[in-house]
């Protein structure tokens, strides 16, 4: 079944996770979801994906197992994501992006759009809207902007170790980071790992897998990270 794609960009992050039996022996990711006491009150706010999720669907007449089909996600989880009982890890976003041919920002609720040919965006430090996945803390940067043709995020690096991380991710698509402050270690499929310190800057074709992890013990890194936002075809 094919949900009709729009014309937004569509946003492809993908991840590899370990499966584990969910209730009833349904085959769950066991990092698809984050439960909502464990994500902060601004992230809560800023986050009213279930809301949107159910919206999207509804508007287009699509069941939850229709739904599930297309974003490769189970319909359970898309249940419990619509009533608000978990939050989704940015993968799953994602995933429900390319399954419905939507934009990160069409599910996270900002519709400001101008079709003007010049354009200009601001974001105040700390007022942009959160993501939190288990590996990253995202801070979106001027999203309101559509017609940029990339995404760019603050983010916090929360993990330490390759085994913490978890398997590499991969997508279309790609990036650049440019450490602010720590140090960080970056993995890149067919490389070997590499640090670096702030101010320094790596860019690479996000089809490789990849990872990035904060070295030492005062805090997460930070970065500035920069994306595709146009969907790959």
């Amino acid at each position: 079944m094919n949900i009709d794609r729009s014309a937004c960009e569509a946003l492809h992050i993908r991840k590899k996770f370990a499966i584990r039996e969910g209730p009833a022996g349904e085959s769950m990711k066991k990092t698809d979801l984050i439960p909502m006491q464990s994500q902060s009150a601004d992230a809560r706010s800023t986050l009213d994906v279930g809301r949107n999720l159910k919206a999207l669907r509804r508007d287009r007449d699509v069941s939850l197992s229709r739904a599930a089909a297309a974003c490769s996600v189970s319909a359970a989880t898309l249940s419990r994501i619509e009533n608000g009982r978990l939050s989704p890890t940015f993968d799953v976003i994602s995933k429900i992006c390319d399954g419905f041919g939507v934009g990160l920002r069409d599910l996270l609720g900002n519709s400001q759009r101008s079709d003007l040919g010049g354009w200009s965006a601001l974001t105040k430090a700390g007022t942009g809207r959160t993501i939190e996945t288990p590996q990253y803390r995202f801070e979106l940067l001027c999203d309101d902007a559509l017609a940029k043709p990339f995404l760019v995020f603050r983010a916090d690096i929360l993990c330490r170790t390759i085994e913490e991380y978890g398997p590499l991710q991969s997508h279309s698509g790609q990036e650049q980071i440019v450490v602010q402050t720590g140090r960080v270690e970056v993995w890149v499929e067919q490389y070997k790992p590499r640090l670096l310190d702030a101010g320094d800057s790596i860019a690479f074709d996000s089809r490789l897998g990849h990872a990035v992890l904060t070295v030492g013990h005062d805090g997460p890194a930070k970065v500035v990270w920069i994306c595709d936002s146009q969907e790959t075809v």
